[in-house]
């Protein structure tokens, strides 16, 4: 298969994976009961204003896809790097949302953090191409913006699925670990937006908002709220060092 020939399937996959990515959530929300996550709350779950940030993810990720996909964009570097990884991870987020809309919640865990390996491969991969050309440059800002969001949240998310297999939500030893779990999150989190080249600061405001609102929530209990202002201030740090040295795109 020749390269334009690749360009052209790896660009299908793209498009056809972000469609779903960012339909299935939307549709559901509007013709069904959308994804019942509140049944499964956990002391680390953000609040459902922290939510609001799928609008600015899903629209950078759909220009993303759109500058990839363009005849001018399939050829670049970033594309080629990036495209296949972001096919995975737009895939695989979309698969969660149906499970979560379909009752098979216990699904989850084992799908979010899949969706999470494939964007920080993306990410990681952008660190080592140059430059991009179009509308292909927001790739390193959408697949910061999704990755720092999609980390946090993959440890949300086994919490959740420890709740939905009937772990008291409040018990002492459910609190500690969840905290444990969100400490060791942010300093991951942390660590990589230090690392990245290119993207740190979309990186680092996503997981930032999600420590910081986490942080915000009154009716968690305080150890949370601790670490997760710790984890906000850490990454919000970070996130000022990356934009001090350019790292934004």
């Amino acid at each position: 298969m020749d390269a334009r020939r690749k360009d052209r399937a790896r660009s299908l996959a793209l498009a056809s994976s972000c469609a779903a990515f960012v339909a299935v959530p939307c549709l559901g929300a509007l013709l069904g009961r959308g994804e019942q996550t509140d049944r499964y709350d956990t002391v680390i779950t953000p609040p459902d204003y922290a939510f609001a940030v799928w609008g600015p993810i899903f629209a950078s990720c759909a220009t993303s896809t759109v500058g990839q996909c363009l005849p001018g964009g399939r050829g670049d570097p970033v594309s080629r790097r990036t495209g296949w990884p972001l096919a995975g991870a737009y895939a695989v987020n979309a698969a969660w949302s149906v499970a979560a809309q379909t009752d098979r919640f216990s699904l989850t865990p084992y799908l979010l953090p899949v969706a999470t390996a494939f964007a920080a491969a993306a990410h990681g991969r952008v660190q080592r191409v140059s430059g991009a050309s179009g509308w292909a440059a927001a790739t390193p800002v959408s697949t910061g913006l999704l990755l720092g969001w999609t980390a946090l949240a993959s440890v949300v998310n086994v919490a959740a699925g420890a709740v939905a297999s009937g772990a008291p939500k409040s018990s002492p030893r459910n609190v500690a670990a969840s905290t444990a779990a969100l400490i060791a999150a942010s300093t991951a989190v942390s660590a990589s937006v230090v690392r990245s080249r290119r993207g740190g600061v979309p990186f680092a405001l996503t997981a930032a908002w999600g420590l910081a609102t986490t942080a915000l929530s009154r009716g968690r209990p305080r150890a949370v709220r601790l670490a997760a202002a710790a984890g906000a201030i850490a990454v919000s740090a970070c996130g000022g060092a990356a934009c001090r040295q350019g790292n934004v795109t």
